[in-house]
C-alpha cells in the first residue's frame, strides 16, 4: 500500500511557505505565461528559483508547471526558461504538449516528466504510451470512474499516477475549453481563462432578438455551466487500496487561506488513513473545508453520488468567517492582520499546522493604543492579547476565524 504525497498549488512564496507549514509534501507552480496561470499568480524566474530552494531545503518536492499547449512564438521563451531552471533541480516538469516533451528531451534536461491533466489521460495504453515517450507520471483526468481507475491502476505497468482530489472543475473536458477564447478573446489553454463557465447565462430564441427567456426561475438568471468543486476528502479511506502517488489540490490563484486549510485538512485525514488506519475522516477536517470559499461540493466522477455536479443557482459560495491572520506572537499575544471585523469580547477559533484553539479576544491594540475594534477594509494590524497561552512556533502561521 503505498501513502500518497499531498501535492498543494503555490501562487507565490508566501502561499508555498504557508503550504508546506500545513502539511505538503510537495508544490507545484510555474511562472505565468507558461503554466496555464497568468493571472493572481506572482512567481518571477527569481522567486520561483528561491521557492524552489526553500522547499528543498524542507525535505519536499517542486514540481514546476510547464503545461501551456505551446504556439510557435511560445518555443523561444520556454527553451530559455528551461535552460535558467535547469540548475535550480525541481523535483519534476508538469507537461502537456508533445512539442514541449520533444524540447526538453533535445536539451538533455534529466528533470522527471509529469503529465499534465490537461493531456486528459483516461485509459492504460494513453499510460503506457506516455511511459513510452518519457513520462515518468501521469496525472489522470478528471472525468474517470473509480471501477476505470482501478483498471488502470491494475493494468499500469510502472507509472506513477497522480490524482486531483479537492479543488474547482472545469465544464470543459479536462479544462480544454473554448468558451473563455470565443467570447472574450482569452485562450484559457494558454493561461488566460476569463471563468465564462462561472458567469450567468439565459436563452434568446433565434426569431425572437432581445428576449431573453431564464432558464431557471430566478430573478437572478442561472449558473447553467457552473461545475461544482471537486471534495473526496471523505473518499480517501475508499482510495487507500488504489497505488497512486500523488493526491493534488487544485487552487494556484486561490488564497492563502485555501490552502492552509484544504492542506491541515487533507493532510490529517490522509495520516489517519494510511498511518492509523481509521476508517472513519474526522468532522473537525471537513469543518475545516467548509470555511474555505467554493461553488458547492461534488464528489464528481469518481464517486457519483446522485447529486447534481452542477451548480446552477450561484456562483461563488463566499465564507465570512476568517477574521484574522497571525504574522507573529510573544508575550504580548499576537500580531494579527485583520481580514474581517475583529472585536474586544469576541470568541474565535484559532488554526496553526499542529492544533486548533477556541480563543476569546481581551485586548486589541494598534501602534501600542488601544482600540475596541479592527476592521480588514482597513487594513489594520493590530496585536490581540487572548485569553490562552500560545507558545507553539507553528502560530507565526495561525489563521482565526469565527463560528
Amino acid at each position: 500500500m503505498i501513502k500518497p504525497e499531498l501535492i498543494l498549488p503555490a501562487g507565490d512564496r508566501e502561499k508555498a511557505s504557508y503550504a508546506l507549514a500545513y502539511g505538503a509534501d510537495a508544490l507545484y507552480a510555474g511562472l505565468p505565461r507558461l503554466s496555464l496561470r497568468t493571472k493572481y499568480t506572482a512567481f518571477s524566474e527569481k522567486s520561483l528559483q528561491r521557492a524552489i530552494e526553500d522547499t528543498h531545503a524542507m525535505g519536499r518536492n517542486f514540481y514546476v508547471a510547464v503545461n501551456l499547449f505551446a504556439h510557435e512564438q511560445d518555443l523561444d521563451p520556454v527553451k530559455r526558461f528551461l535552460d535558467t531552471l535547469a540548475p535550480h533541480r525541481p523535483d519534476a516538469l508538469i507537461v502537456s504538449d508533445p512539442g514541449i516533451i520533444r524540447i526538453i528531451q533535445k536539451s538533455g534536461i534529466d528533470i522527471p516528466l509529469h503529465l499534465s491533466t490537461q493531456a486528459n489521460t483516461t485509459n492504460s495504453e494513453s499510460v503506457g504510451f506516455w511511459h513510452d515517450q518519457g513520462v515518468t507520471r501521469v496525472i489522470l483526468a478528471r472525468e474517470l470512474s473509480y471501477g476505470e481507475l482501478e483498471r488502470i491502476c491494475e493494468r499500469n505497468e510502472g507509472v506513477e499516477l497522480e490524482i486531483f482530489i479537492h479543488g474547482a472543475m472545469c465544464i470543459s473536458y479536462s479544462g480544454r475549453c473554448l468558451l473563455s477564447s470565443y467570447l472574450t478573446g482569452r485562450d484559457a489553454n494558454r493561461g488566460e481563462c476569463a471563468g465564462t463557465c462561472r458567469w450567468r447565462y439565459a436563452l434568446i430564441e433565434e426569431s425572437r432578438e432581445g428576449q431573453r427567456f431564464e432558464v431557471e426561475e430566478d430573478h437572478r438568471g442561472t449558473y447553467i455551466l457552473n461545475s461544482r468543486d471537486l471534495c473526496l476528502l471523505t473518499k480517501i479511506p475508499q482510495l487507500r487500496a488504489l497505488p497512486i502517488q500523488g493526491y493534488k489540490i487544485e487552487g494556484r490563484t486561490k488564497n492563502l487561506f485555501y490552502v492552509s486549510l484544504t492542506a491541515r485538512a487533507y493532510r490529517g485525514v490522509i495520516d489517519d488513513v494510511f498511518d492509523r488506519r481509521r476508517e472513519e475522516v474526522d468532522p473537525q477536517a471537513r469543518w475545516l473545508i467548509d470555511l474555505t470559499d467554493s461553488h458547492g461540493f461534488t464528489t464528481g466522477f469518481l464517486f457519483p453520488e446522485g447529486e447534481t455536479m452542477q451548480n446552477y443557482y450561484e456562483g461563488a459560495v463566499r465564507k465570512q468567517r476568517i477574521v484574522g491572520l497571525v504574522r507573529d506572537f510573544g508575550d504580548h499575544g499576537l500580531r494579527v492582520s485583520v481580514k474581517n471585523p475583529l472585536a474586544v469580547g469576541d470568541e474565535v477559533v484559532g488554526v496553526s499546522p499542529n492544533e486548533i484553539r477556541s480563543l476569546k479576544i481581551l485586548r486589541l491594540s494598534e501602534s501600542g493604543e488601544a482600540v475596541s475594534r479592527a476592521y480588514g477594509a482597513k487594513k489594520q494590524e493590530v496585536m490581540v492579547e487572548v485569553d490562552t497561552n500560545l507558545a507553539e512556533p507553528g502560530w507565526r502561521y495561525g489563521i482565526l476565524v469565527k463560528e
